[in-house]
């Protein structure tokens, strides 16, 4: 009986490590813009139909939220300007209560982030044409820099 128990877990169960997928490592680095940090970029690091993705931070550092594909991944990196509310909106205008100066504000930044263009150009920012590579090691990198 207790064979047959032990049998019956290991076929409902499985035997383990039958994830589908490359393997994935540790990757971290710095993202400049002409000599300087890049904030608030979004790195994306794709093989195949895998992909790790990180945000930089002030410092233009970043680090992939579950590591990226061993291996070569084309690399991509994109950002949109920063949106900004105008001054009379900041301000408000006379007679108009906070929630109509909240709308506002809404309604000012939904069309100014629709027309916002992406800062790098598509060899940089497009997964499709990007020229940026990186060959990740499998025991992972923190030195995963690029210099735009």
């Amino acid at each position: 009986m207790r064979q047959l128990i032990l049998l019956s877990m290991f076929v409902f169960c499985g035997c383990g490590g039958g994830e589908d997928g490359p393997s994935m490592a540790d990757v971290s680095g710095t993202i400049t813009l002409g000599g300087e940090p890049l904030a608030g970029a979004e790195v994306h690091f794709l093989s195949g139909k895998f992909e790790g993705y990180g945000r930089t931070n002030e410092k233009g550092k970043y680090s992939l939220v579950r590591g990226a594909p061993v291996g070569k991944c084309t690399v991509y990196i994109t950002k949109t300007p920063e949106v900004k509310a105008s001054s009379a909106i900041d301000t408000g205008i006379e007679g108009m209560d906070a929630e109509q100066v909240k709308a506002m504000a809404q309604g000012e930044a939904a069309a100014q982030e629709t027309a916002a263009k992406p800062l790098l150009p598509p060899e940089f920012s497009d997964p499709n044409e990007s020229k940026l590579t990186f060959d990740v090691p499998a025991a992972g990198t923190q030195a995963a820099d690029f210099k735009l």
